[in-house]
């Protein structure tokens, strides 16, 4: 039944054009500031929209949006948020300041399918799959595959029915247009391809190539500082790299960094053997060629530089590693 309720409230049509109206409520508050904001998908960087005072727990946004997308309205700090699909139509966000994960919104129709859905289910290959695949008529499922086409091996066959079967309200979205992109790029590191090549600076500055590395099967492995799924995957990378590196394996680390005092002090807290390099520009031309818009990713070469695997899960490469790599 609340399946069917929740269906039956993603079924409403939105028709204005001239933009949107937010009006938020907010209980435990009665003054402050929210502001509207979003992830600049190139940048992957926040971009602040509108900011508004609150007086006696309410406040107001108006403007347009070129289609549906993903924004947060942060109230008073980063850390007391609201994520919403918006829309342009009249929305109402009701909730509780100490309670904001909960807030209800009302007034937009890709709101309510997001909101049917738990964030980790946007990542999750099944769920995915399903919200792709029954939802083509829906922003929220552009969304979607713009995650899951990275962080998941789908075959090209399955990459193509997904793409064609969007209709032509979501190929006028922001997402869909990104998508396109991403989907193009991918084709071009899809497992046996060549590996772009690049030249980025290791931590002394030297000018390291990707061709520096033929001859050895070569794990490339995009990260940041600042990225705790990442920082959390190291211990077990440096036991995989301790485990295979005298295997003809290695590692080499390529950070989304911009800070580089930040970089140095993760490679050496985590204590990371294998070469680090990164341009120090965050998201940038490597990442770029490679697709990789959310990380942590990685890259399986062979000794010829050829993609033979990607985004492997951690918990895998070593039973992985061990039948590419066996013990001479």
């Amino acid at each position: 039944m609340l399946t069917a309720i929740i269906l039956q409230s993603c079924n409403f049509q939105v028709d204005k054009t001239d933009g949107y109206t937010i009006k938020g409520s907010i209980e435990g508050i009665n003054s402050g500031k929210a502001f509207l904001a979003k992830i600049d998908l190139v940048t992957n960087e926040r971009v602040d929209i509108d900011s508004a005072e609150i007086q006696n727990g309410k406040f107001t946004f108006s403007g347009k949006v070129e289609s549906p997308y993903l924004h947060t309205i942060f109230i008073n700090n980063k850390l007391s948020k609201i994520h919403f699909f918006l829309e342009n139509n009249d929305i109402e966000i009701f909730a509780d300041i100490n309670n904001l994960e909960h807030a209800k919104i009302t007034g937009s129709r890709e709101d309510s399918l997001f909101h049917s859905y738990k964030t980790e289910d946007i990542f999750d290959r099944k769920t995915g799959m399903e919200i792709m695949l029954n939802y083509p008529d829906y922003s929220f499922a552009a969304f979607t595959a713009y995650y899951q086409f990275q962080i998941h091996n789908i075959h090209a066959d399955t990459l193509d029915i997904i793409m064609q079967g969007f209709k032509e309200s979501v190929d006028k979205t922001v997402y869909y247009k990104h998508l396109v992109k991403l989907y193009n790029t991918l084709e071009r590191v899809a497992i046996s391809k060549p590996a772009p090549e690049f030249t980025i600076p290791d931590t002394k500055g030297n000018l390291i190539r990707l061709d520096d590395f033929k001859g050895k099967y070569v794990l490339i492995d995009f990260w940041a500082s600042w990225c705790a799924p990442c920082r959390a995957a190291n211990p077990k990378l440096v036991h995989i790299y301790n485990t295979f590196n005298k295997r003809n394996f290695t590692i080499v680390g390529i950070s989304v960094d911009r800070n580089k005092d930040g970089w140095i002090k993760a490679i050496q807290t985590d204590e990371l053997p294998w070469t680090n390099l990164s341009n120090l520009k965050g998201w940038d031309e490597v990442s770029n060629i490679y697709g990789v818009k959310a990380i942590p990713q990685n890259f399986l070469l062979d000794p010829n530089g050829i993609i033979i695997d990607k985004n492997i899960e951690i918990d895998n490469m070593i039973e992985k590693l061990n039948i590419i790599l066996p013990v001479s």
